[in-house]
């Protein structure tokens, strides 16, 4: 009976170990006031884009822009109206892109700044993502530094 109560204790503690150097990346939640500014965005016509930064506490701040001649116009846009909305509210947690069109990457996008490890690392990551959806959206990665450092 011991040695089965040391087995079951040791898988135990190994399974534990493992999962806690698994490989989860935290994914702030979208806060229950943007999620109404979602609903607004996606009954928007395309060429649109959601920008979102949510800090630590649930503070965010947002910008979107939509029914441009292209997707990197929205872009564009979004991010100036996110960068002013996060002045305006002193959010200091680095913006995502939520959604390109109706596809969301937010996810994604968080997923390859946290794998990355740091800021510099982030931004390529961002771009060699940008890089491999370029096609499919149409955006230009090569924007203005001051645009890239916010997407």
């Amino acid at each position: 009976m011991k040695v089965i109560a040391r087995i079951l204790f040791a898988s135990v503690l190994v399974a534990l170990l493992a999962g806690c150097v698994s490989d989860v990346i935290y994914v702030p939640p979208i806060p229950p006031h943007a999620q109404a500014k979602l609903l607004d965005y996606f009954e928007q016509p395309d060429n649109k884009v959601f920008i979102i930064a949510i800090d630590p506490s649930g503070n965010y701040a947002f910008g979107y822009d939509y029914g441009k001649p292209t997707l990197k116009d929205a872009a564009r846009v979004a991010v100036e109206k996110c960068d002013a909305s996060r002045e305006a509210n002193a959010i200091l947690a680095r913006p995502y892109i939520y959604a390109l069109n109706n596809e969301v990457v937010y996810e994604q996008m968080i997923r390859r700044a946290q794998e990355s490890g740091d800021v510099e690392k982030e931004r390529e990551a961002q771009k060699e993502y940008g890089e491999k959806i370029k096609d499919k959206i149409e955006v230009d990665v090569d924007t203005p530094a001051e645009a890239t450092d916010e997407m």
